[in-house]
């Protein structure tokens, strides 16, 4: 059986080559958008109601201010985001 030559591919990295490669890959992204917003949120409403600095966690009073005020932030920012689009390509 011969090889067929060896060609090189036409492009390099990972840029998507059709409607159906974009569509998966943006709906991917955007899951995982969601998915770690989720998360970020999750993480908020923990830390509102922890005290960091007790046991077992034992942070200094500007350790959990600094990782509370990342945290309460970024939370704060993601929920003002506007998800009808984000909603609409994702199905939900």
């Amino acid at each position: 059986m011969t090889q067929p030559p060896a060609v090189p591919p036409e492009t390099i990295g990972t840029q998507p080559k059709n409607a159906t490669e974009v569509n998966g890959l943006t709906g991917s992204h955007l899951r995982e958008f969601l998915r770690l917003k989720t998360i970020i949120n999750q993480d908020a409403n923990f830390m509102s109601v922890t005290d960091l600095k007790a046991a077992p966690y034992w942070y200094t009073e500007a350790q959990e201010s600094d990782l509370k005020s990342a945290i309460v932030g970024l939370d704060t920012d993601l929920d003002g985001i506007d998800l009808t689009f984000i909603n609409r390509v994702v199905g939900m």
